[in-house]
């Protein structure tokens, strides 16, 4: 990797997270989608961080299984009587 390349990569990193949260001007998101074709190290960042802030976005929308829910409940009973017992 040459100087100038990782100057540009260190660039990409600085502007990723406004860059996937759709914050930055054209010219900008230009600049990083040009870098990511001619660097496969940036690309792949790029496109693993898509995929996990597309996850992580999913995951809140996704209502919790009965189970895990009940699971949870009896968890907070058990601290609260627990609580109770040496307070």
């Amino acid at each position: 990797m040459t100087e100038s390349s990782k100057t540009d990569c260190q660039t990409i990193l600085a502007g990723i997270s406004a860059y996937l949260d759709g914050e930055l001007d054209t010219t900008a998101c230009d600049a990083i989608e040009r870098h990511c074709q001619e660097c496969p190290r940036c690309a792949a960042l790029v496109t693993g961080l898509r995929d996990t802030v597309g996850l992580c976005r999913q995951a809140g929308s996704v209502p919790l299984p009965e189970s895990v829910r009940q699971r949870a409940r009896a968890s907070v009973r058990r601290l609260l009587a627990d609580d109770r017992k040496t307070g």
